[in-house]
């Protein structure tokens, strides 16, 4: 069991050649943070867009139903008023709009660089079982997968290689590209930074 004290970086871990060269598959959680950064950034790029299309096919609904819906005295009632309306139809096709935009985003910075924003920036890439990088296709796959893949996604932590359902379909692995504790070491080193700047703005 390695001492607590090997995370800060206190006392370095030993590890063999044959370690170092291997690659490095990546967890649960850094893949989780990296998702998690793209959403982010994914939203706060495209939220004007997306709130353009929500409203272009809201107003494609028939109003006058959904008025009826909303005055309803049954939910039978007004399930029927909304369903004549055309919303909930219009309603899956906004949504299946807005996933193809997030896919041309997600797959085109895969296909051009290999990686995501928030997996480069937790230096993580997607190649294939040899470590080349994966044809188009297999991104373009793995995207359409993450749906009904994602209630699964913990099944990262019960394989060798870290590869969840929608790498299995398509075929890659995610690994890291930088060295073991990187992350780590950007953090302390932005806690040190924002330490300092907040001692000089003190002394000032």
């Amino acid at each position: 069991m390695n001492p607590i004290w090997l995370p800060f970086g206190l006392k370095p871990k030993k590890t063999t050649t044959e370690e170092e060269g291997a690659p490095r598959y990546v967890d649960i959680y850094e893949r989780g943070l990296a998702a998690a950064v793209d959403v982010c950034l994914l939203f706060f790029m495209l939220r004007w867009l997306f709130d353009l299309i929500t409203v272009y096919f809201f107003r494609m609904a028939n109003q006058q139903d959904l008025r009826l819906a909303q005055q309803a005295a049954t939910t039978l009632e007004a399930a029927q008023h909304a369903w004549d309306s055309g919303f909930p139809q219009l309603w899956l096709l906004n949504a299946l709009v807005q996933i193809l935009i997030l896919g041309v985003f997600f797959v085109g910075s895969q296909v051009a660089w290999g990686t995501t924003p928030g997996k480069w920036l937790m230096g993580i890439s997607i190649r294939r079982r040899d470590l080349s990088p994966p044809e188009p296709w297999r991104y373009v796959l793995r995207y359409l997968a993450y749906i009904p893949s994602a209630p699964l996604f913990f099944w990262i932590s019960f394989n060798k290689k870290r590869r969840t359902i929608h790498d299995l379909i398509a075929g890659p692995v995610v690994i890291h590209t930088r060295p073991k504790g990187w992350v780590w070491m950007q953090v302390k080193r932005g806690y040190r930074w924002l330490r300092n700047r907040a001692s000089a703005t003190a002394v000032e």
